[in-house]
């Protein structure tokens, strides 16, 4: 393989081109965009010129020729932060210790795209301590029936299961109508795949799609029987909207109307708002306190978290510990998890498993999830006792044949 001159490619793009470029997520692009525009058309009003793409242009070619002067700035919106970490919680300007790093993060993302050398760690020294004062939790499952009676349309219900059953984030409901997979149970055996004679008696126990699909964050999501079934019930009025079935690659989620426009991130979240005041369960906060007990979407991910993390598993502690962050999308314990612990996703779907009765919302669906169970159960502790009492049979025939041959292979006196 050699290279020839006009391979070579140039890399004379724009700053914020060059930004954009290092983003996969398009949720985080909208985020780190937002948050870098505030601070180069309002935090340095004064200090750059022109729109948005000029000061970021300005800001990088300054910073390459003076990095004294990079550090400067960023030495200085720190201590303006850091003093906002200071007031009073109840001060309309106060700001959390948590969120300090998310001013700085496009920052660092723009000048490292756009090769500019800055000391970070001596940025990062002046960070304040974070706090782990959370006060906040996540939805219980009795808020989560109330908010299912306050939906509008099959869309908002599906929505809700899905978050709460998966424990995605946000940045997650990009997804496509190929990207939601069934998973069936044939004749007690987990399989993907079944042909149109085995769909009658084939079972669908959980469904799985692939969140943050073609990025480096990509990991496998699952949502219950009841989630797949209220995103039937949506694909159904999608129907019937659009007058077509979706596409494979159109967007799971789209805004109402004869288009086919994705719903942004954004867009979800304000529809559970509006449930959550429709419900009651969202009133206006009173003076002096700054953000809700449950978060809008997070809530549905605190949920998922604590109830698949207090389900049992047949698994060793640790194993399943891992098996249940895999399925928040995080690396596991520790870094190398993601490496070591490479969980085949038939396993992840069978920890899951344990989960659904659980995650759940609906109590009725619920309750017949827990009695099919039981019947399982039963249905195997017969086919053991069928097994030990065939066992049995054999080593009485072969005690009646020749009882000392079996005392020579370790058949005991008493079982003779």
């Amino acid at each position: 393989m050699k290279l020839r001159k006009e391979d070579i490619q140039s890399i004379s793009e724009e700053p914020l081109q060059l930004f954009y470029q290092g983003i996969k997520s398009p949720v985080t692009k909208e985020k780190y965009t937002r948050t870098l525009k505030r601070i180069l058309c309002d935090v340095l009003e004064d200090i750059l010129t022109g729109n948005f793409e000029e000061r970021a242009a300005q800001f990088v070619s300054k910073s390459k020729s003076d990095p004294a002067w990079a550090m400067g700035v960023l030495l200085s919106i720190s201590k303006k932060l850091r003093d906002r970490t200071e007031l009073q919680k109840t001060d309309k300007d106060y700001l959390s210790p948590n969120s300090f790093s998310r001013y700085f993060k496009p920052i660092k993302k723009l000048l490292e795209m756009n090769e500019v050398p800055i000391a970070w760690k001596r940025v990062y020294s002046t960070f304040p301590e974070s706090s782990n004062s959370n006060s906040g939790r996540g939805y219980t499952r009795e808020e989560i029936q109330k908010m299912m009676i306050f939906t509008n349309g099959a869309i908002e219900k599906a929505i809700i299961l899905v978050a709460s059953s998966s424990g995605i984030r946000l940045g997650g409901f990009g997804l496509t109508w190929d990207d939601v997979k069934p998973v069936y149970n044939l004749d007690d055996k987990i399989t993907f795949d079944v042909t149109e004679s085995e769909v009658e008696k084939a079972q669908v126990v959980c469904a799985m799609f692939t969140v943050y699909k073609g990025t480096s964050d990509e990991y496998p999501g699952f949502i219950t029987p009841e989630a797949y079934q209220a995103l039937q019930d949506y694909r159904t009025s999608w129907i019937k909207e659009m007058g077509k079935e979706p596409r494979p690659t159109d967007p799971l989620f789209k805004k109402e109307g004869p288009f086919i426009i994705p719903l942004t991130s954004n867009a979800v979240k304000s529809r559970m708002e509006e449930v959550l005041k429709r419900a009651g369960l969202r009133t206006p906060l009173v003076i002096g306190k700054r953000r809700h007990e449950v978060p809008v979407m997070n809530g549905f991910r605190r949920f998922f978290n604590k109830v698949n993390k207090e389900t049992l598993s047949k698994d060793s502690p640790l194993a399943a510990l891992i098996k249940k962050e895999f399925q928040m999308g995080h690396i596991g314990l520790v870094k190398l998890d993601r490496n070591y612990f490479q969980a085949h996703i038939s396993e992840l779907v069978e920890e899951y498993l344990n989960a659904v009765p659980n995650l759940t919302i609906n109590n009725d669906a619920r309750d017949k999830i827990k009695i099919a169970k039981l019947v399982a159960e039963l249905s195997e502790k017969e086919k053991l006792n069928d097994e030990i009492k065939r066992q049995g049979q054999v080593i009485d025939y072969l005690v009646s044949k020749d009882p000392e041959a079996m005392k020579h292979l370790g058949v005991s006196e008493r079982q003779i």
